[in-house]
């Protein structure tokens, strides 16, 4: 049964920190690379100062929690 995960994560945006969330859904409990990389696809929606590139830099997860 597949079960859906709230990942909170932090990245910075200028001299700002700011706290952004993304769902992931997954048979089992999500591994550290799919996590990062749910993050990471989140991150490209984020606006890009280059083409082929992010705006964000680096990323800090602070949670994940299934979400009933």
């Amino acid at each position: 049964m597949s079960v859906t995960y709230k990942i909170t994560y932090e990245h910075r945006d200028g001299n700002e920190t700011r706290s952004e969330e993304v769902l992931l859904q997954s048979d089992t409990e999500p591994t550290q690379d799919e996590i990062y990389d749910a993050v990471r696809r989140d991150t490209a929606r984020l606006s890009s100062p280059k083409p082929g590139t992010t705006a964000v830099a680096g990323f800090s997860v602070i949670a994940v929690v299934p979400v009933p």
